[in-house]
């Protein structure tokens, strides 16, 4: 198809919605979740694994996260594919987005591996020492993976205005 036809423009139009909407969520949830919810419920002791156990039970919340960064991560593969190599290294601006986009390629794969698959048998888990330590592992690895996305989105919402100081 060619992207300089208005059907191209609006395949674009909805990557880029895709794209932008998706890492609102996938980061603004991830902050949320790291800054405010989860220290509420640690000092909340006992009590406090228990709703967090039941959010990621009882919700539909550990489904927030993967889907969004999903949606985010295909829509942003596709736009970057349609970029020229030009365009994507030639320039000051192509380079921050291709660093913008492996770093949201390793939050992605971060929070996969070592958030979204382990969060399943932390909220099946009724040992409360097992639940603990996993607990703690999950909160660890899900601040690497927000701070991955929010370096990521600092950089890609940058790009325009970072490129041209590099050029």
């Amino acid at each position: 198809m060619d992207l300089s036809s208005a059907g191209g423009a609006l395949i674009i139009t909805v990557l880029r919605l895709l794209h932008i909407v998706g890492g609102l969520v996938w980061v603004g949830a991830a902050v949320v979740l790291s800054f405010y919810i989860e220290p509420a419920l640690e000092k909340a002791g006992a009590d406090g694994g228990r709703i967090l156990r039941g959010l990621y039970s009882e919700t539909s919340f550990p489904s927030l996260l993967p889907i969004s960064a999903l949606a985010t991560t295909v829509a942003g593969l596709l736009l970057y594919g349609m970029m020229s190599y030009h365009e994507a290294l030639g320039s000051g601006m192509g380079v921050v987005l291709t660093l913008g986009a492996l770093l949201g390629l390793l939050a992605f794969a971060h929070g996969f591996f070592a958030v979204w698959r382990p969060a399943a048998t932390y909220s099946a888990l009724t040992d409360a020492d097992q639940a603990a330590a996993l607990q703690g592992k999950l909160r660890r690895n899900g601040r690497v993976s927000m701070w991955l996305a929010l370096a990521s989105l600092a950089l890609m919402a940058g790009a325009r205005y970072i490129g041209p100081v590099l050029s």
